[in-house]
């Protein structure tokens, strides 16, 4: 699942390089950005970061990236975590995360702590973990917590292909704070409205 990444800063927006759940994302620097920019600054912000716009850009890369083989996505996958590291922090994340929570709207990142029990909303279920199990006669099971928009969780079995391209996608996101802050803070929200967008019928004329 891809978006644009847009790093906030004082006084002004810089636009980056597309993020991806199983792809990448390349840090321009910031003259560079900033003389592509120069155009779009004008712009009223309800313009330039209209709803609309950044969904379908989003349905664009995630056909892109479902294209690319899965060890593609791993690489340019770890290339973003590596780039998250030297570039940004958990100030600009969390500031990233208020700006898309108010385009998106805001959902559960977490299970709830009060471990409250209600029918799980299987339309806003993501992956919250995924474990590996191995018993004794060398079987691999891989279990996916998954986790609706109000915290309560559920767990599924998957089959060892896809459990292992998960299990690895999800330890090299657990593996960076800030990578992990961005899929639980931004991108399970932006993929809860994909995720919605793509259910509902298309209006008739």
């Amino acid at each position: 699942m891809a978006y644009w990444l847009y790093e906030i800063k004082p006084a002004k927006l810089v636009m980056s390089e597309p993020l991806e759940i199983d792809g990448g994302f390349r840090q321009r620097t910031e003259d560079s950005a900033e003389a592509s920019m120069d155009p779009l600054r004008i712009e009223p912000m309800s313009e330039r970061f209209d709803r609309s716009k950044i969904l379908k850009d989003i349905q664009e890369r995630t056909e892109q990236a479902q294209e690319r083989g899965d060890q593609e996505n791993f690489s340019q996958l770890n290339q973003l975590s590596a780039d998250l590291r030297r570039n940004s922090t958990p100030k600009t994340v969390d500031e990233m995360s208020e700006f898309f929570g108010g385009i998106f709207g805001k959902r559960a990142k977490e299970p709830d702590p009060t471990g409250a029990s209600g029918p799980f909303d299987v339309s806003t279920a993501q992956m919250h973990d995924i474990t590996k199990q191995t018993d004794e006669q060398n079987n691999v099971r891989y279990v996916i917590v998954m986790i609706d928009a109000q915290g309560l969780t559920q767990t599924i079995d998957i089959d060892a292909e896809n459990g292992e391209r998960l299990y690895k996608t999800m330890k090299l996101i657990k593996s960076n704070p800030l990578l992990e802050r961005v899929y639980r803070n931004i991108i399970m929200g932006i993929l809860d409205q994909v995720l919605k967008d793509q259910a509902e019928p298309p209006s008739s004329l």
